[in-house]
C-alpha cells in the first residue's frame, strides 16, 4: 500500500528541473512542480495532448516546441516531452533566450539518441552553435538521469500504483481543504486604466463533495493590433492553480483528483483567453491572477476572519538580460529580489536598509544586452518598488544597455 511519502520519490525524479511534470498515457497529472518565477503547469499539460495526438512518443524520444498552443507565449521557453514509460511521461521547460524563432512539434530524441537530421537543423546551422549545443544537451542529460530510476518508473507506470496515488492525493486535498473553505468572493481590478479584471471565487458542495470554481467571467475583452493586452488561457490557468495548491498546501500532492475538483471559466476572446502573439504580457497577468486568487481564498477560508480590506496589487518584475555571450534573470516580488549572474556589471551602490534594497549597477561590458520587462508596477508602492535605466524609471518593454549604462533599483520587500 502507497503512502503519501511517495511524493518524496516524485521530487526526487524531478530534481533537476524548475517546472516539470509527470503524467500517465491519458494525460492524467500525476505529479508536478513549478519553482520557475513563470507557472507552466497547464502549458505543459496542453502540449503533451497535443505531442500524443500527433507524433505518438515511444520509449526513450524526446519531442521539443515553443509553441503550446498555436502561439501566445515567449520564444525562448523551450518545452520537452519525454516518454518513461507507455504510461509514463515526462514534460518540462527550460528557457534558452537566444532562440527567437517557433520550433514546432519536432522529435528531438528517437529511442534514446538525439537526431541527426534535427541537431543538423537546429543547432549546427547556428552561428552560436556551441551555446545551442550546450544547453540541449544539458537537457537531454537530465533526462537520461531521470531515466535511471527504473524501479520507481516500473513502479509508478501501474495502474493500481497510480489509483493507489490519486487517493492519497484526494483524501489530502479533503483534509486541506473541504473542512476549510466555504461561501464566494468576488473582486475586480482595474487595470491600465481601462481595462477590468474580475475573478469570482466560489465553493460549491456537491453529493458531499466540495468543489472551487474561478470565474472571470465580466473580465475586459482583449484588443486587437496594438492595443492587445492578454494572454492565452494556459497562461493564466497555469498561475491559478499554482495558487490554489499553494494556499492549502497541496504543493506536493498536486495530481488529477485535485484538477478535477477545480473549475476554471475563463471568457473566450476576453485579455484573460486570448492568446498574445509573443507572450509579451503572460508574466504580468498571471501575476495579477494569482494576487486576486490568493485574496478570494483568504475571503473563502473558513478559518481566516473575515475583513473588508482594500485589495492592493504589489509590485513584482520578471527582468531578462541577454547578449550574445550571456544571461541574466532577476526577478523581484514582495518577498524576494532574485537573480542568476551580475557578471557584467560593476556595484557602485548595494545597500539593505531594513529590507529596502538600494543598487546602481553599471554595464561594464563591450557587447550590447537586450533588457526585456515584465510585470506590475503598482500605483501602490510605486515610492518603493521602481527600477531605472540611466535615471529614466522603466516598467515594461524592451530596453538596451551600452558600456557605462546604469541600472538602478530600490526594491522593498
Amino acid at each position: 500500500m502507497i503512502s503519501h511519502l511517495e511524493s518524496h520519490k516524485f521530487s526526487s525524479i524531478i530534481s533537476q528541473f524548475k517546472n516539470a511534470s509527470i503524467v500517465n498515457s491519458k494525460g492524467e497529472l500525476l505529479f508536478s512542480k513549478d519553482a520557475d518565477p513563470f507557472k507552466t503547469t497547464t502549458s505543459r499539460l496542453v502540449l503533451f495532448q497535443i505531442a500524443k495526438k500527433y507524433l505518438s512518443p515511444h520509449v526513450g524520444d524526446v519531442i521539443i516546441s515553443n509553441d503550446p498552443e498555436n502561439g501566445g507565449t515567449s520564444l525562448s521557453r523551450i518545452y520537452f516531452i519525454s516518454c518513461l514509460s507507455s504510461n509514463l511521461f515526462l514534460i518540462w521547460d527550460s528557457e534558452f533566450y537566444p532562440i527567437d524563432f517557433k520550433i514546432p512539434l519536432t522529435p528531438f530524441v528517437e529511442k534514446g539518441k538525439i537526431s541527426q537530421f534535427i541537431r543538423t537543423a537546429l543547432i549546427d546551422a547556428q552561428p552560436n552553435k556551441e551555446q545551442y549545443a550546450q544547453f540541449f544537451e544539458k537537457e537531454i542529460s537530465k533526462f537520461s538521469t531521470v531515466n535511471k530510476f527504473t524501479d520507481f518508473i516500473k513502479e509508478a507506470s501501474k495502474d493500481d500504483f497510480q489509483k493507489q496515488w490519486f487517493m492519497v492525493c484526494k483524501n489530502i486535498f479533503i483534509n486541506h481543504f473541504e473542512a476549510k473553505a466555504f461561501g464566494q468572493s468576488e473582486l475586480s481590478y482595474k487595470y491600465k486604466t481601462d481595462h477590468m479584471l474580475k475573478l469570482r471565487a466560489e465553493v460549491d458542495e456537491k453529493q458531499n463533495q466540495r468543489f472551487f470554481t474561478a470565474d472571470f467571467s465580466g473580465t475586459s475583452l482583449a484588443r486587437p493590433g496594438q492595443e492587445q493586452i492578454s494572454c492565452a488561457s494556459h497562461v493564466v490557468e497555469s498561475g491559478l492553480i499554482i495558487e490554489f495548491s499553494k494556499y492549502y498546501d497541496l504543493e506536493k500532492y498536486l495530481s488529477q483528483p485535485i484538477l478535477d475538483h477545480v473549475k476554471l471559466i475563463l471568457p473566450p476572446k476576453s485579455i484573460v483567453n486570448h492568446a498574445h502573439k509573443v507572450g509579451e504580457f503572460n508574466f504580468e497577468l498571471q501575476k495579477m491572477a494569482r494576487q486576486m486568487m490568493k485574496h478570494n481564498l483568504t475571503q473563502i477560508n473558513a478559518q481566516t476572519k473575515k475583513n473588508d480590506k482594500k485589495f492592493s496589487m504589489y509590485s513584482t518584475h520578471l527582468l531578462q538580460m541577454t547578449s550574445e555571450t550571456e544571461t541574466n534573470l532577476f526577478f523581484l516580488s514582495n518577498s524576494r529580489i532574485q537573480f542568476e549572474n551580475l557578471h557584467s556589471f560593476d556595484q557602485k551602490i548595494l545597500q539593505n536598509s531594513d529590507g529596502e534594497y538600494k543598487a546602481c549597477l553599471i554595464y561594464n561590458s563591450d557587447q550590447p544586452m537586450k533588457v526585456l520587462i515584465s510585470g506590475i508596477s503598482s500605483e501602490e508602492d510605486i515610492a518603493k518598488r521602481w527600477l531605472k535605466i540611466n535615471k529614466e524609471q522603466v516598467r515594461h518593454g524592451t530596453f538596451n544597455l551600452k558600456k557605462g549604462d546604469e541600472f538602478i533599483l530600490n526594491w522593498k520587500i
